[in-house]
């Protein structure tokens, strides 16, 4: 029996050693395990034209806070405008298409409407009816102006005759009176004639110049200019052409309106937007809403790299419950029209400086791999480009924060890292020409540490099965003990 327990112990202490010696290759195996990088590369002036490689010293910059945010270009809605015709007519002529670009009052179509040519025509009997009112009146007055004057001349005469008489003593002074008192009196009747005939005339063409102006405002709503209605009383010819002219500047989005079509009033016939200014409607999360304010600047970039300036104008005031963001209005003055209703943009608000100074490079200067951010350093005297993994900060307006990996006075490459990346993976440890002696004699100190680790693994291994085994045969003991004294028993 004892000699069976020990078999089968030395057996178990033979197990276990290789088990234990195995997974202390497999630990040393799995710290050995390093996350594959890009590598140098070397390239000639030939390869640099090729790829377009740019190289700058890195700098400080002062910072800015920014906060990144995607966003639509709208319309502003008190710059668009509807097109109508104020009358029903026809169309007669049609000058733009959709697409077209319009100044105020640009003429953009013609419409033929006799309600216009009503109207003229009444005010030209207007005119004619005040005509015969001013000389119906000027007959009737000058007849008894007429009639008046004579009468006056008569009293005029008595009244030089007493007034002789008297001065010789031989009239009575009531009679020279009697005669001064009529001529006077039939000459305030005279002249009241005369005044009445004047304010009559003036009554009726300050009626018909009230009825002008009326009209003109009419016409004027439906869009038809004063000079029309001046040149219609000047000539006597009647024009039926309603014009529709364009009320502001912009681009013609819509036209619904076509040649000898019949158009009724309100009838919204062309749609007009004005790009400038425009509106930006852009998405900030909830916890971003106290940095945002009125008034602050925004950098926006169209999908062509375009960039434009705007000016926060206002934030909404209920947060979108699924999204949990905010709408927030930028207004742009968009001089070059590059921003258009519909487009989605890119917009940098900036929120203020940061009173400290940091590494800013161009975003293309940062190329992902592997999940990590590398950017080349351009080493001149050896002649190769190192991939120097990076730590990223902010962003802002085309150029990215660089918290670590990179320091001031470096050459780094700015433009075409994305190129060595390629090549990089394309031909992997291939480029690295710049070894020297140092590196053999790291690579021969790092193997004999490594044969010093594995000696040092087989003595962890050999000790624990030692171990184990110890524990196995102290257990058997015990039992055979255990086994003994129940036989006994």
């Amino acid at each position: 029996m004892r000699s069976y327990s020990f078999c089968l112990v030395i057996l178990l202490f033979f197990f276990s050693i290789p088990t234990c010696l195995s997974h202390g290759g497999e630990n040393q195996a799995f710290s050995k395990q390093e996350t594959i990088a890009p590598g140098e590369v070397s390239v000639d002036g030939q390869g640099v034209q090729a790829l377009k490689i740019k190289t700058a010293e890195v700098a400080l910059s002062r910072l800015h806070n920014s906060l990144k945010a995607t966003g639509e270009v709208q319309a502003d809605e008190t710059r668009a405008f509807n097109v109508t015709t104020p009358v029903a007519g026809v169309v007669k002529q049609v000058l733009v298409k959709q697409g077209d670009t319009v100044k105020p009052g640009q003429l953009m179509a013609v419409v033929h409407s006799i309600e216009v040519a009503t109207i003229l025509t009444q005010l030209l009997n207007d005119r004619t009816k005040t005509r015969s009112d001013i000389a119906r009146v000027k007959t009737q007055y000058q007849s008894d102006i007429k009639v008046q004057a004579k009468t006056v001349e008569l009293a005029k005469i008595a009244f030089e005759r007493e007034e002789t008489l008297l001065q010789e003593g031989i009239s009575a002074r009531k009679l020279y009176l009697e005669a001064k008192s009529n001529f006077e009196t039939n000459s305030v009747k005279l002249e009241t004639l005369k005044e009445r005939l004047e304010q009559e005339i003036a009554i009726l063409n300050k009626q018909f110049d009230v009825n002008v102006e009326t009209i003109k405002g009419q016409l004027k709503i439906m869009g038809i200019p004063g000079q029309s209605v001046d040149n219609a009383l000047k000539t006597g010819i009647v024009t039926a052409n309603l014009p529709i002219q364009a009320p502001v500047a912009g681009w013609v989005v819509k036209r619904d309106i076509t040649l000898g079509e019949r158009v009724e009033p309100l009838k919204s016939i062309f749609s007009i937007i004005d790009l400038s200014p425009i509106w930006v409607m852009v998405d900030i999360y909830q916890e971003q809403i106290p940095l945002v304010k009125e008034g602050q600047k925004v950098f926006i970039e169209t999908p062509s790299k375009e960039k434009e300036l705007g000016t926060i104008s206002s934030k909404g005031a209920v947060v979108d419950p699924t999204t949990k963001t905010l709408h927030v209005r930028i207004i742009a003055d968009n001089p070059y029209e590059s921003l258009r209703p519909g487009m989605f943009v890119e917009a940098m608000i900036d929120i203020g400086k940061i009173n400290k100074t940091g590494i800013l490079v161009p975003e293309e200067a940062v190329v992902p791999f592997n999940n990590r951010n590398y950017i080349y350093e351009h080493h001149i005297e050896e002649g190769h480009y190192e991939p120097i993994e990076v730590s990223l900060g902010a962003q802002e307006n085309g150029m990215v924060e660089i918290l670590s990996g990179i320091n001031k006075g470096e050459t780094i490459v700015v433009s075409g890292a994305k190129q060595l990346l390629a090549q990089s993976v394309m031909k992997p440890g291939a480029e690295h020409k710049h070894e020297n002696e140092k590196h053999e004699e790291h690579d021969e100190h790092e193997k004999s540490e490594a044969g010093a680790g594995d000696n040092i693994e087989r003595f962890k291994g050999i000790a624990i099965g030692l171990g184990l085994s110890l524990c196995i045969l102290l257990l058997w003991f015990g039992f055979s003990r255990f086994i003994k004294k129940k036989g006994h028993g």
